[in-house]
């Protein structure tokens, strides 16, 4: 089976280049066909030439991080909102402004109400101290992650004798790490290009979780849960009912998955990512069934106990299993660490302005 290629400085600078000039200009080309067409088959219609740059857009990357948040980013997320888009739904809207639009359409943001355009309540007076600069929320979690990240790192090298459960608990943490630290950047960024938007923030605490529901539906990853809720839930639940309609996010979530598994070994996918899906999908309905029953109800620390022991025991080996035979865990460590060593030794060159002498 063929294999990733390795990733080199040239082959990553010139993907990226192409990404960052073909996904504005089908933001923008996407803006002017909404604006000029009325949703349904005619703007989607319109908006499929699009699609098959977006799926075809990870391969362009080598290394296995970026793949994975072009997937993300491009496939998934760019692809969800056109289609959304195409049904006069979604985060994207023709009326507007065109950087908004174009950064909302090829990253995942969300434009979050600013405060000066709310109803004052009378019980609550406007404010008159001034507002933090742009993105100054998502500059903590930077730092807290790369510190994070930095300490796994180096203790990574020294986990070989952790049982196999607790070496897939780091990979958790490491995954939402990295999301966390790539999302705050983004954010970081669009905040500012936009002039002070607010923008929502992607993670709720995922690491503190005490219910299948709350992890899944408000804690992780909840652009991916809004546009799930958007174009799976929400018009299945309208016609089967609710737990039809969970069922049906955590398919479309399964099958992303599935893909993303293609896009990260080019192995076939057996499926065990959209079983490991539907599988929490129906402890999920259990634990609603169970609370609306009134049969669970642990105290706060009960429930985290279980709730993450359960995460232990179903993450290993269906999710990260297939991950793991294919040596992808490998790889992305090993980008990880090369990662760390450029900024560290970078770091003489980044100091020189300032006359820092070296040690």
């Amino acid at each position: 089976m063929q294999a990733v290629a390795l990733p080199t400085m040239e082959s990553e600078l010139r993907a990226l280049a192409w990404a960052t000039l073909l996904t504005p200009a089908c933001a923008v080309y996407a803006r002017f066909t909404a604006r000029c067409l009325r949703p349904g088959i005619p703007r989607l219609a319109a908006l499929l030439p699009t699609f098959p740059v977006f799926v075809y857009m990870p391969c362009m990357f080598s290394s296995l991080h970026l793949r994975l948040f072009s997937t993300f980013f491009h496939t998934w997320l760019a692809t969800n909102k056109l289609v959304l888009l195409a049904l006069d739904l979604g985060p994207l809207h023709p009326r507007l402004p065109l950087l908004p639009f174009v950064l909302c359409a090829g990253l995942p943001i969300k434009v979050r109400l600013r405060q000066s355009q709310q109803q004052p309540t009378k019980n609550q007076p406007p404010s008159s101290s001034s507002p933090p600069p742009p993105g100054a929320e998502f500059l903590r979690p930077c730092a807290r992650s790369v510190l994070l990240l930095s300490c796994l790192t180096v203790a990574y090298p020294y986990t070989g004798w952790l049982p196999l459960y607790a070496l897939h608990y780091l990979y958790c943490i490491q995954i939402f790490l990295t999301l966390d630290l790539v999302f705050s950047c983004v954010m970081l960024v669009s905040a500012a290009l936009m002039g002070g938007e607010s923008l929502e923030r992607q993670f709720n605490t995922p690491l503190a979780v005490t219910s299948l529901n709350g992890f899944w539906g408000r804690q992780w990853n909840l652009m991916a849960v809004d546009l799930l809720r958007e174009s799976a839930y929400e018009p299945v639940r309208a016609r089967w009912g609710r737990d039809v309609g969970v069922l049906a996010a955590f398919l479309m979530s399964g099958l992303l998955h599935e893909l993303l598994y293609w896009y990260l070994t080019l192995q076939q996918p057996r499926g065990e990512m959209l079983l490991f899906f539907m599988f929490h999908a129906a402890f999920q309905i259990a634990e609603r069934w169970a609370r609306a029953a009134g049969l669970w109800r642990p105290p706060k620390a009960v429930a985290y106990l279980l709730v993450t022991a359960f995460m232990v025991v179903t993450i290993p080996e269906m999710f990260f299993g297939p991950f793991v035979r294919a040596g992808t865990d490998v790889r992305l460590k090993e980008e990880t660490m090369a990662m760390v060593e450029l900024i560290w030794g970078a770091r003489k060159y980044l100091l020189r302005p300032f006359r820092v002498a070296s040690s």
